[in-house]
């Protein structure tokens, strides 16, 4: 399902942009989708929380955290569906850090749910990743 992952390239250090990412509070700074965002905990596997778009409110849940690196964000969309958002920090050569997100959709209605709307979501994931690139880039003086 990699067409519905996509991915972005920073200057910024990958430490500058998971300490971003980790920091749900600064998610309506630099996404343009989320209103809200809070965890109930620390930024950590299972931890949960509530998350306000533009399109409502949805109940999250952290299911994977690698500190530094990469986590998962799960959550219900549609009944009978699972969304989940697997977002990735990684070093890349010449000093760039490369962002990315992709969407997975499971659940008993996962196959045709994300076959309709997962690249729509994934065609959402630059702005919001390039916003994040811009906020890590300005908080280290690059921006």
């Amino acid at each position: 399902m990699a067409d519905n992952q996509r991915s972005v390239e920073t200057s910024a250090s990958p430490a500058t942009v998971w300490k971003i990412w980790s920091d749900t509070a600064s998610w309506p700074q630099w996404n343009p989708d989320v209103q809200s965002m809070t965890l109930n905990g620390p930024f950590a596997a299972g931890a949960t929380g509530t998350m306000k778009t533009k399109q409502g409110t949805r109940q999250v849940q952290l299911t994977e955290v690698v500190p530094g690196r990469s986590f998962r964000l799960e959550t219900t969309v549609i009944p009978l569906t699972r969304f989940a958002f697997e977002c990735q920090v990684l070093a890349g050569p010449a000093g760039k850090t490369t962002i990315s997100q992709a969407i997975r959709v499971g659940g008993p209605l996962g196959g045709v749910v994300g076959g309709m709307m997962g690249p729509q979501i994934a065609n959402s994931f630059p702005a919001l990743l390039q916003g994040l690139a811009r906020k890590a880039e300005a908080s280290e003086g690059r921006g």
